[in-house]
């Protein structure tokens, strides 16, 4: 049996459902199902011991190719999993499963990523403390928000990891503010026919915060979520969608938040900006 050879891994909250949305359209891509994102298996042990997310799927191999089994005559076998972006021992792993992969990476303002991935979680229930807070932990007791918010923020540091174990060819790295040039060279990057493309990120991946206890439970269990979703219906799950979330509203960062996070990531966004982009 084939082993998936494409790996979009990341950064998180910076585009990838948008990226992922798009890419499992193609034809030459296929992406698993039930789990058809965030399949977690070579970050599995990781997340175990250093997530809140408690988002564990798939733990052995013979289960992880089997979700790819329906796709084995399509160019690329694709696992989109962000947990895969900043556990420094993945790309490692990734390069000793299939030496041969190509691995995806998209960026935005490492900022706005953080602050974006703070928001999230609090919407979520998991941050209960301001960001400044956290910020102002680093390392201590808030060390897996630190993981979340700083760690996945430095582009730099964890691009150059990928590097280490894959050629330049292999590693393909877009920005989602140019997201309407960078496809165009990623389609050549894969060497795949063309789709036309129209940039409604704000529609796909639009934030949404629980309307009552159901939502919230939902929200804060992502293996129960996953679950449901092979139960029921996409249609279905439609349906309810808007009984059970709201857009969230936006919220920006406090220029005191801005310059702690600074601190912490701007000579990496430096290093990447002039090395990597």
């Amino acid at each position: 049996m084939r082993k998936p050879n494409l790996f979009l891994v990341g950064a998180p909250k910076a585009g990838s459902t948008f990226l992922w949305t798009i890419l499992k359209k193609h034809k030459d891509i296929f992406f698993s199902t039930n789990p058809e994102k965030e399949i977690n298996y070579f970050s599995f042990d990781e997340l175990k011991s250093n997530s809140y997310y408690k988002d564990y799927k798939i733990s052995n191999e013979k289960e992880y190719l089997n979700i790819f089994k329906k796709g084995q005559s399509v160019k690329y076998l694709a696992d989109a999993s962000v947990s895969y972006f900043a556990y420094p021992s993945i790309p490692k792993k990734l390069y000793e499963f299939n030496r041969e992969a190509k691995i995806i990476i998209i960026v935005r303002d490492p900022i706005g990523r953080a602050f974006s991935h703070y928001n999230m979680d609090k919407r979520m229930g998991y941050a209960i403390e301001s960001f400044s807070d956290y910020l102002t932990n680093k390392g201590n007791k808030h060390e897996k928000f630190i993981h979340q918010y700083i760690e996945n923020s430095l582009y730099y540091k964890h691009v150059k990891n990928y590097l280490e174990y894959f050629g330049k060819d292999q590693v393909f790295v877009l920005q989602l503010e140019k997201i309407d040039i960078d496809i165009e060279r990623l389609y050549e990057f894969l060497d795949i026919e063309k789709l036309e493309f129209t940039n409604n990120y704000a529609k796909i991946n639009a934030n949404k915060e629980p309307r009552n206890i159901i939502s919230r439970t939902l929200q804060h269990n992502r293996y129960l979520t996953t679950t449901l979703k092979k139960f029921i219906p996409k249609k279905i799950a439609n349906y309810f969608e808007f009984f059970l979330y709201k857009k969230a509203k936006k919220i920006s960062i406090k220029a005191s938040d801005r310059i702690l996070l600074e601190q912490y990531i701007k000579e990496d966004f430096s290093q990447f900006q002039k090395h990597i982009l």
